[in-house]
């Protein structure tokens, strides 16, 4: 079934054009879920929840822009309240202290990641920047848009994302030393 064709069922309440819906773009969604939430549960929750805002608010649909976009930006949007309601987003209210915040580097470093490594990665940063690095760097969001949508400064949005880079360089070279001395001790075994 066509995109066009899931379009027009969903839009008419057809129970079939949700089936198709879910079946087209569950796995994308459900990726975009897991980079915010803490963990498989809680990314099922937001899956669940968006598609059926997704499938409630089709008739805003203009077919204007792509559908993708438009059903991934409900998705985010989504992940992004149900964070709220667990006070994770709480501390993009409270001022950030130090103007001062260390450059990221490295990032001209090669990383050989797969999808697993990545994700595995984003778990291990804290709520907040883990939502400021998805949004910009995943969903390609604005600082301008990321203030907007999260209620912060511009400068606090890009205070938070050049923290998370430089929190996921620190996860990557600790994970890096320790599979080298894993590798290390296999060697002299």
């Amino acid at each position: 079934m066509t995109e066009v064709q899931i379009i027009k069922y969903c839009k008419n309440g057809d129970p079939k054009g949700f089936k198709y819906l879910v079946d087209t773009y569950a796995s994308k969604l459900y990726g975009i879920c897991l980079r915010y939430m803490n963990d498989e549960f809680e990314a099922s929750d937001v899956l669940q929840e968006s598609f059926i805002k997704i499938f409630n608010n089709i008739s805003e649909y203009k077919d204007i822009g792509s559908f993708e976009s438009w059903i991934s930006k409900i998705t985010v949007n989504t992940a992004l309240m149900a964070l709220r309601k667990n006070k994770n987003l709480q501390m993009f209210l409270e001022p950030i202290n130090n103007t001062n915040v260390e450059k990221f580097v490295g990032d001209d470093l090669e990383i050989d990641l797969n999808e697993k490594d990545i994700l595995n990665m984003l778990k291990k940063l804290s709520p907040h920047h883990k939502v400021i690095f998805n949004m910009a760097i995943i969903e390609g969001y604005k600082h301008s848009e990321i203030a907007e949508i999260l209620g912060i400064k511009e400068s606090t949005s890009r205070t938070k994302l050049t923290r998370a880079r430089k929190k996921l360089q620190e996860i990557y070279l600790s994970e890096m030393k320790i599979i080298s001395t894993d590798y290390k001790k296999k060697c002299k075994d």
